[in-house]
C-alpha cells in the first residue's frame, strides 16, 4: 500500500497466495516420490524463512510479487506434507481430535502473526526478522524428535497429476468442504471489517469484529474435532454447511446492530471453518496409504480454488448492492455447499 497506493495491485498479491497453492499442490505428491517428507519440511521451512528478508531487501512492487509468490508455493508444500503425515499416523478414533488441535494451533499461529505486526510495527528490519526467526522455530521439531513415526511414501502411480483430480472428482463433499473454508477464510478476513465500516460503524469497531471473528474461528477447532470422532461425520458436515447457509442470511438481517453482528460472526466463523478439520478428518477416513497424499492434495487445491474465486465476486456483489452484497454471495456459497453434501449423503444411504 505505502509502495503504491493501489488497491487494485494490492489485491492482486493477496490472490496471489491462492494462485501459489493451486499450483504448487499438485507437486507435492511428485516431491513425495522423490524425497523424504522429513527433509521436505526441513528444507522448505529454511527457504520460507528466506523469504522474509527478502521482502525488506527488496521494497519494489514487482520484486515483492515473484517473492510472495515464491513463499506461498513454499509453505503451501510444508502444509500438505505435514496434513498428510498427521492424516497417516493419527490413530481414527482420534483422528478428530488431533486434527481438531492442528486447526487450533493454526488459527491461533494467525491470530498471533496479526498481534506481533501491532508489537514490532512495519517499520525497519525488525517485523521480517521476527517472522523469518519464527519459520526457523518450526524446525526445531524435526531436529528434536528425529525418532517420529515415518509416513508411506508416495508411488509413482499417486504422484500423478490425473490421480489427484480423479480423486477430487471421486469426493466431490470432502472437496466441497475445502472450497467453502478456503472462500470463507479469505473472504473474510479482507471483506468483514469493510462490510462493518459501510455499515456506518468505525473503522476501530470492524477491527474489534473480526478479532471476534478471530476468536471463534480458535476456539471452535478442538471441539468440532472431537465431535467428529463421536458422531456421524456426513451428519456433521451437513450441520455445518446449513450454518454456512444460515449464518450470513441471519448476519444481513441484523443490519448495523453490532452486538447481534458480533455475537453471530463468532459462531458463524468458528462453526463453518470448522469444516477444514472435518473435511481433513474425512479425507483420512476415506483414503489410506499411498493414496492420501493424492487425496490431501487435491483437497488443498480445492481449498486454493475457494479462496481464489470467491472473493472476488464478493466484493463485486458489495460495492453493487452495498453492503449486503457480501452477505448475499457466502449465503449463495453456503447453500451451493449444503446442496452438494446433502445430495451425496442420501446417495450414500441409499
Amino acid at each position: 500500500e505505502r509502495m503504491t497506493a493501489s488497491g487494485v495491485l494490492l489485491g492482486w498479491l493477496i490472490s496471489l497466495a491462492a494462485v501459489a497453492t493451486i499450483v504448487a499442490t499438485p507437486f507435492v505428491p511428485k516431491l513425495m516420490s522423490w524425497f523424504k517428507p522429513r527433509t521436505i519440511i526441513f528444507a522448505f521451512l529454511i527457504i520460507g524463512a528466506a523469504t522474509n528478508p527478502a521482502f525488506k531487501m527488496f521494497m519494489t512492487p514487482s520484486a515483492w510479487f515473484v517473492i510472495k509468490f515464491v513463499s506461498s508455493c513454499v509453505f503451501t508444500v510444508v502444509f500438505v506434507v505435514c496434513e498428510i503425515w498427521i492424516n497417516q499416523v493419527a490413530p481414527e478414533h482420534m483422528r478428530g481430535r488431533l486434527f481438531g488441535m492442528y486447526g487450533a494451533a493454526l488459527a491461533g499461529g494467525m491470530g498471533i502473526g496479526s498481534g506481533l505486526a501491532v508489537l514490532t510495527g512495519i517499520d525497519g528490519w525488525m517485523p521480517f526478522l521476527v517472522c523469518g526467526g519464527l519459520n526457523l522455530l518450526a524446525v526445531l521439531p524435526f531436529l528434536l524428535f528425529r525418532r517420529a513415526q515415518p509416513i508411506t511414501p508416495t508411488s509413482k502411480d499417486n504422484a500423478k497429476f490425473s490421480k489427484i483430480f480423479k480423486i477430487m472428482m471421486a469426493a466431490p463433499a470432502i472437496m466441497m468442504c475445502a472450497v467453502v473454508f478456503g472462500a470463507i477464510e479469505q473472504t473474510m478476513i479482507y471483506f468483514l471489517p469493510v462490510y462493518d465500516t459501510r455499515l456506518g460503524h468505525t473503522e476501530h469497531a470492524a477491527r474489534i469484529l473480526l478479532f471476534i471473528a478471530a476468536v471463534g474461528n480458535a476456539l471452535f477447532q478442538l471441539p468440532m474435532g472431537m465431535l467428529a470422532d463421536k458422531v456421524n461425520r456426513n451428519r456433521l458436515t451437513i450441520f455445518l454447511m446449513s450454518i454456512a447457509f444460515i449464518g450470513p442470511v441471519l448476519m444481513a438481517g441484523v443490519g448495523a446492530n453490532f452486538a447481534r453482528l458480533a455475537v453471530l460472526a463468532f459462531f458463524y466463523i468458528g462453526l463453518t471453518t470448522a469444516l477444514y478439520t472435518v473435511g481433513l478428518v474425512q479425507l483420512g477416513e476415506r483414503f489410506k496409504g499411498p493414496d492420501l497424499s493424492a487425496a490431501n492434495a487435491g483437497f488443498i487445491v480445492a481449498y486454493g480454488i475457494g479462496s481464489l474465486i470467491i472473493p472476488p465476486i464478493a466484493g463485486k456483489l458489495m460495492d453493487i448492492f452495498n453492503p449486503y452484497g457480501f452477505m448475499w454471495t457466502m449465503a449463495g456459497l453456503g447453500l451451493a455447499g449444503l446442496i452438494v453434501v446433502t445430495i451425496r449423503r442420501v446417495r450414500f444411504i441409499r
